[in-house]
Parts: structure tokens; C-alpha cells; sequence
């Protein structure tokens, strides 16, 4: 008996899968869609994207839904952007408006239809854009939209410009992710302005606008106030505004997890700014041990336990800094710091093979000795990426 290629079982199962949703009630695809529209996946996966876009082009004529045809002409023109036939795209992207202006593909194609204006030089690529982001605040291609409109603004008018045009089109946004960004944006451009103060209360409320879960930049938006506030000379403001992000933490059970990485970064922050700008090492020292009580997974238990030891030196009490040498040298047994606790309390010994303690970690010993910021990373870092 000859053998039957595998991609026959797999096209049987596509089709059989199919069959199975239209007798239980699923959405009826049609076998033809199904069979053009997966011959287009696989193609496009080898990187035939010629032979994809004939698909993906049987597949639209196929359809049985309209959202399905929406889908494949979606593909179609991806794949002609692919193999460089831009105005072709455009004028399949063209074609899918007019066949569905609100389907599901639409706000997709209207940012496409825009990005390939702006590429292309047209004139009113950048107002495609705004008017996109109008129509689909809450789509997820507006983030991106946002942040090329806003950089537009900036080097065509200045921060002032930026300013003047998101407040001109925030009202006509009703709701969606494009809302918060655009509030975030505002805020950043009166921090470049010099604007502090402005920019210090913005951030505020776009934090507190859009609070977690719905608010994807809310703790971004709580970091740059406490950076701001530093620049301020506004310490305690500082620390509150990190108090503020932190009052969204939430306890987990059952091995979940609610830890977001600004969470232990600002309790570092917090007890980084009572050291070096209030100048309460009590306070500080506090702040240092809540870092690996409160957020155990961290990155920076041990560095937190190692500034609590040198607080306690830097107070007089050698028998809380041996406490702190104690624990990091139970709890983080690879610590770069393992070799250096002698130093801190001459009763831990040096763990076995050990290296020699780093000069650069010595030299924080010294009463005098600026201590590290190990939160001293770019507060424009954004939980999302961008």
C-alpha cells in the first residue's frame, strides 16, 4: 500500500475539525476557506510569500463570512507588503474599508493605511494617523500610533506644539488605551519643557485616571512622578508618590503571583531616598529589609540586605549589621557579597571557596563612602516595552 503524505492527515484534520465546530454549533469557516486560507498559513511559515498571497486570495473569495474574508484580505495584503507591492496593499486595504468599514480588521488597516502614507511622503499621512487614533482610542496598534504621532509633533513644533495637540484631541476620545498614553505623553513633554511642577502633577493623573488593572502605564506614570519630585527637591513627595504605587500590590495565594517589576524597585527607591536625601539611615534601614520580606523573588534582596548591614554600621549597632550578614549568608548563598560579610561582622565565616571581596564593594565600608543606587536605571523604562 503506498504511503500517504503527513500533510493529508493534517488537512484531513483541519477539515474534519471544521465539520465537528459547524455540528456543534461553532462558526460554519466552509471547507473551502478552511482548506485555502491554512495553505496560505503554511506557506507564509515557509516563506513562499508569492504562493501565500494566491491564497490567502482564494481564501477572501471563499468566505463564507464576512469576517472571514476580512481576515484573509488582511493577510493578502501583508503578504503583498512582503514581497514589496505596496500599492497593491494599499489598494486591498482600500477595498476591505469599503466592504467593511467597522469590521474587525478595520482600525488595523486604517494604522496601516497611515504608516504607508507617512513612508511613502504623503501629506496627510500624519493626519490618517490622528484620525486613526481618534476612531480607535482603544485598539491595540494605537500605543504604537501615539508614541511616532507625539515624536512627530515634537521635532516638526516643539514641546509646545505636542501639548497643544493632545489636548485638542483627548476630547474626542471617549475611552481606550490611546487615552492614558497620550495623558503619559503630555506629562513627559512638560518634564522636557522644564515644567516640573506641571509635569509632576500630570503624571499623577494619568496614574490615578486609570488605576490597575485597566491602566497599562499607571506604574510608569507613579515612577516619573518620583523622579520628578527628586528634581524638585521634594524628597518626601518623592516617597510618597512610590507609596502611592505600591498601595496597588496585592497578596497572592495558591503559588500565584501579583509582583510586577516596578514593585521591588520601588521599595529600593523608597529606602534608597530615605539614605542619601532625608538622611534617616533608621528609616532607611526599615525600608532596605522590607525589599526581600516583600517581594522574595527579587533581584535585589541581597544588594537590599547589604545596604541594611552598612546602615546599621553607619548607626553603631554591630549586632543588627551581623543579623543582616546573617541572613543574606543563609539566604543567598551565590551572593557577590558572600566574601565580604567579614568585613561587616567578623563572626560570619567566609564561605567555602569564596573569592576575594571586591574592591569596589570594600570601599562602601568607609563611613564616607557614597553608596550605589541599584535603582539607578532610566526612569523613561517602561513595564510594556516601550
Amino acid at each position: 500500500m503506498p504511503s500517504v503524505p503527513r500533510r493529508f492527515f493534517a488537512a484531513s484534520r483541519v477539515f474534519a475539525l471544521g465539520l465537528l465546530l459547524t455540528a456543534c454549533g461553532g462558526p460554519a469557516y466552509g471547507e473551502a476557506w478552511v482548506r485555502a486560507f491554512n495553505a496560505g498559513r503554511r506557506a507564509t511559515a515557509a516563506g513562499r510569500y508569492d504562493e501565500a498571497e494566491t491564497f490567502y486570495g482564494q481564501a477572501a473569495r471563499d468566505a463564507v463570512r464576512a469576517k472571514d474574508r476580512d481576515e484573509a484580505q488582511f493577510m493578502q495584503a501583508r503578504m503583498l507588503l512582503r514581497l514589496g507591492r505596496t500599492s497593491d496593499a494599499r489598494s486591498l486595504f482600500d477595498r476591505m474599508l469599503t466592504l467593511s468599514p467597522e469590521g474587525p480588521r478595520a482600525a488595523r488597516v486604517r494604522f496601516e493605511q497611515a504608516r504607508l502614507a507617512v513612508e511613502a511622503g504623503d501629506e496627510g499621512g500624519w493626519r490618517m494617523l490622528e484620525a486613526a487614533i481618534a476612531r480607535h482610542s482603544d485598539a491595540g496598534a494605537a500605543r504604537g500610533a501615539v508614541l511616532d504621532w507625539v515624536e512627530h509633533l515634537r521635532s516638526e513644533g516643539g514641546e509646545e506644539q505636542v501639548r497643544a495637540r493632545i489636548d485638542a484631541l483627548l476630547p474626542k476620545l471617549t475611552a481606550g488605551e490611546a487615552v492614558q498614553h497620550l495623558e503619559y505623553e503630555r506629562a513627559i513633554s512638560f518634564e522636557r519643557s522644564g515644567k516640573l511642577a506641571e509635569a509632576h502633577e500630570e503624571f499623577l493623573r494619568a496614574a490615578r485616571a486609570h488605576p490597575l488593572p485597566r491602566g497599562n502605564l499607571t506604574d510608569d506614570a507613579y515612577w516619573r512622578a518620583s523622579f520628578v519630585a527628586e528634581k524638585l527637591a521634594d524628597p518626601s513627595r518623592a516617597i510618597a508618590d512610590l507609596r502611592e504605587l505600591l498601595e496597588a500590590r496585592e497578596v497572592a495565594w495558591f503559588g500565584q503571583s501579583y509582583e510586577r517589576p516596578k514593585f521591588p524597585l520601588a521599595q529600593m527607591r523608597i529606602a534608597e531616598l530615605y539614605r542619601d536625601a532625608v538622611g534617616d539611615l533608621r528609616a532607611a534601614r526599615e525600608e532596605f529589609r522590607h525589599v526581600p520580606e516583600r517581594h522574595p523573588t527579587s533581584i535585589l534582596g541581597d544588594d537590599a540586605m547589604w545596604q541594611e548591614a552598612l546602615a546599621s554600621l553607619r548607626l553603631g549597632e554591630p549586632a543588627e549589621a551581623c543579623r543582616a550578614a546573617q541572613r543574606l549568608r543563609e539566604r543567598y548563598t551565590s551572593a557577590r557579597y558572600l566574601s565580604c560579610l567579614p568585613s561587616v561582622c567578623p563572626t560570619v565565616p567566609v564561605a567555602a571557596g569564596a573569592r576575594e571581596c571586591p574592591a569596589y564593594i570594600l570601599t562602601q565600608l568607609e563611613p564616607t563612602a557614597v553608596l550605589p543606587k541599584t535603582t539607578a536605571l532610566d526612569p523613561e523604562a517602561r513595564d510594556d516595552g516601550g
